[in-house]
């Protein structure tokens, strides 16, 4: 039986929307405000509170730091099928979270006219740079903890909840922005505070949905400690590095582009980062919808399906990046017209849509690498895309005298290219190994070459099943599995897969992965399939019938059976040890 995509294409599309949408979460609100201030300000106030971004990004680099470093190793865990371990992260995260959060609350009441000072040198924009600075570090906590739910929700597999809390985040933050504007004429700390404040009320409802009584991440305060610190910070290093290097690339951008074009080119670019920051919905969406199927993938050595994941990834990434810069480029003029900008956005969005579709792919490489601990590429892929190549074209395109809008393709030109340069070269280093990596994925198939696994994909008929049983049983014969116990392994096997397909799965054309293995001294079994929570093993102890007989089988012959529910799927694992007296 062969390997296919369907399983993996529809876990993939049934997350991807509510996860895109939940990217949107700060992007949006920062959106919202520059509309608002704009419209109710002038484009002074639009300037200085696109020079604040580096305070909202170092927000966003910690937050990232705890909350994509736990989800990335609470979903390895979870692929492991350790549900304690994925736990303790989370509460550990959620712990650093709020003292993080307490610290910058602290730096924006006592030092906010200091870090105004060093972000703007222009005396006409230092008050509303300090007042929208001050607000948005007294609410700290609210952007940083934000990544908690967001993330875990997913893991959780209660996609429609997260697009809930991004409809939450909008509609209170245009109310708010509305209200605290044009009728408490707040200016620019209306602005920052309205952010706050729809963040506060997007991460309540956040939490809420984490409480469900049958939610593996519900709130425990006996679990509130510091837990996996370590492994937490090496996974979410690279969106920290991303998110702390994007602050300075800001700092650094805003300088060389002012000496490019005065102010009206900063309001042009405060624009064009809008948009920017629109798009991570689909640059930093579609490889976090990814990740942890990746996370489960990669620690089920199945290659083939992370191959097929990270293909697909690439297609669709590709497809949308596309799609969205055609419309972008198509409405420069009605968007130019809503910032109240007279010049033309045309080329620099033509340069931004060349740029978007470069730096998908980077993003898409960059994440993978994160996913399966190759963390120094990663960061390396990350700082080469978020600073120093972007940096150094847009210094480049100054000095020259050239549109200065050109370094956003050039720079992600770069960066893909030096990628798959480094990638190349770690390939062919290992070509004298007997673990040789393949490609730019850097995958090692020895256990594929060896017949030491075998992954297919099945749908739920009687006739695909009673297949799938047979090629289980020459695999185990294969791997010198005494004959008679590996077909009896093989008809119990095909019990438990009739039984996931007539408790939890929805229709018998729904797809299923399966996966055998046989290596570490031990042998094993992995089914995945989408649909209702059923744990088998758990219900065949409690039930007697005949229905169950293959199941009580299997836990009688493994040495360890095991079920999870994680992303909406239902995972069952069966292994057996050598000692177990099954081979030859």
């Amino acid at each position: 039986m062969e390997r296919n995509s369907s399983f993996l294409k529809k876990e993939f599309g049934k997350s991807l929307l509510p996860v895109m949408i939940s990217m949107l979460a700060g992007t949006v609100n920062t959106l919202i405000d520059s509309a608002f201030v704009t419209r109710r300000l002038n484009a002074h106030a639009l300037a200085a509170v696109n020079l604040c971004m580096p305070v909202f990004l170092t927000l966003c680099m910690v937050g990232c730091l705890f909350g994509v470093g736990s989800f990335t190793a609470a979903s390895r865990a979870l692929g492991k099928r350790n549900e304690e371990k994925a736990v303790n992260l989370y509460h550990s995260a959620l712990l650093l979270s709020v003292l993080a959060g307490i610290f910058f609350m602290i730096l924006g009441i006592f030092f906010s006219q200091d870090i105004a000072m060093l972000l703007c040198r222009d005396a006409r924009l230092l008050s509303m740079v300090r007042d929208y600075c001050r607000v948005t570090l007294i609410g700290a906590v609210s952007f940083i903890i934000i990544y908690m739910p967001t993330y875990f929700i997913q893991l959780s597999g209660s996609a429609k909840d997260m697009t809930i809390m991004m409809n939450i985040m909008i509609v209170t933050d245009v109310f708010f922005d509305w209200l605290l504007l044009y009728i408490f004429d707040l200016g620019v700390r209306g602005a920052a505070a309205a952010s706050v404040l729809s963040m506060l009320l997007s991460c309540a409802y956040g939490f809420k949905v984490l409480q469900k009584q049958d939610g593996i991440f519900r709130f425990r305060l006996d679990h509130m400690h510091f837990f996996g610190i370590k492994e937490m910070m090496m996974f979410g290093s690279t969106s920290a590095v991303g998110s702390f290097f994007d602050a300075i690339r800001m700092f650094a951008l805003n300088w060389i582009i002012y000496r490019a074009g005065g102010a009206l080119a900063l309001a042009v670019w405060a624009v064009i980062n809008s948009i920017m920051e629109l798009s991570l919905c689909i640059k930093a969406g579609i490889p976090r919808t990814a990740s942890p199927l990746l996370g489960i993938y990669i620690s089920e050595h199945d290659n083939e399906g992370v191959r097929l994941l990270v293909k697909y990834e690439a297609v669709v990434g590709l497809i949308m990046s596309a799609a969205f810069s055609l419309v972008v480029i198509i409405f420069s003029r009605p968007i130019a017209i809503f910032f109240k900008l007279s010049q033309s956005l045309y080329i620099p969005f033509v340069c931004l849509g060349l740029s978007m579709m470069l730096e998908m792919l980077c993003s898409i490489l960059g994440s993978y690498f994160n996913i399966v601990k190759r963390i120094l590429l990663s960061n390396i892929i990350m700082i080469s895309r978020t600073f120093i190549f972007t940096v150094g074209f847009a210094f480049i395109m100054l000095k020259a005298g050239w549109n200065i809008w050109l370094f956003l393709p050039l720079s992600m030109a770069a960066t893909l290219a030096f990628t798959v340069i480094i990638t190349r070269v770690i390939s062919k280093g290992s070509h004298d190994n007997e673990h040789q990596l393949s490609g730019i994925l850097l995958l090692d198939d020895y256990l594929e070459k060896n017949n030491k696994i075998k992954c297919f994909s099945i749908r739920a008929t009687d006739e695909m099943i009673c297949k799938a049983s047979e090629d289980i049983s020459e695999f185990c014969i294969d791997n010198n599995m005494d004959r008679k116990l590996a077909t009896k392994l093989g008809l119990a096997l095909e019990e438990v897969m009739t039984v996931m397909a007539g408790k939890s799965l929805r229709n018998e054309n729904d797809p299923v992965d399966v996966r055998i293995y046989s290596y570490d001294d031990e042998m094993g079994l992995s089914i995945m399939c989408s649909g209702n929570r059923y744990n088998l093993f758990e219900e065949a102890e409690k039930n007697e019938d005949d229905f169950n007989m293959g199941v009580k089988m299997i836990n009688k012959l493994a040495s360890d059976c095991h079920y999870i529910y994680t992303l909406g799927m239902n995972i069952l694992t069966v292994e057996f040890r050598y000692g177990v007296q099954l081979f030859n």
